[in-house]
């Protein structure tokens, strides 16, 4: 089990839950795709997983940089709760499953999150506005603000 930090220019850290190697190799092509990138060498990018699931599972964590975005993996962490014989003896399981924490997937909605997060991201660094959309030269003739603020007192320039 791993938790998977998603880190990129723009955009805050995310953290997601992978049970194995299969959603794990999931999470990075769902970040080359977030990126517009696709990724056009399948046994290439099997290779790297499996070096970033190997780096995690032999000093406690990989990382590997996908685009624009470092994916970073870690052993995920379990409970205290699961383990010992009070456990067992109550019906719970020996060992931690990781059911006990919520764990958050990196599904169609979490991508469909991230394209957004890193489009509005570049907006903002090209000096437009990703909350409301407007690229730099986009913004009021009058004040230059985006449509996040109010424009009350903002007189329209006169058409030429």
């Amino acid at each position: 089990m791993y938790d998977v930090i998603l880190d990129g220019p723009g955009i805050d850290a995310r953290t997601y839950f992978a049970d194995g190697p299969g959603e794990l190799r999931n999470i990075v092509w769902g970040v080359a795709r977030a990126q517009g990138q696709p990724v056009t060498d399948d046994r290439e990018m099997i290779a790297k997983v499996g070096e970033l699931r190997s780096d995690c599972d032999i000093t406690g964590d990989g990382t590997l940089q996908v685009h624009a975005i470092t994916v970073t993996v870690r052993d995920a962490e379990g409970c205290e709760g699961h383990a010992g014989e009070d456990s067992v003896l109550l019906g719970g399981p020996e060992t931690c499953d990781g059911s006990c924490r919520p764990r958050r997937r990196f599904r169609e909605p979490q991508l469909i999150d991230l394209v957004c997060a890193l489009e509005d991201a570049e907006l903002e660094g090209s000096g437009g506005c990703g909350a409301c959309g407007l690229e730099a030269g986009q913004m009021c003739a009058a004040c230059g603000k985006c449509n996040c603020d109010r424009h009350d007192t903002c007189i329209r320039p006169a058409s030429s």
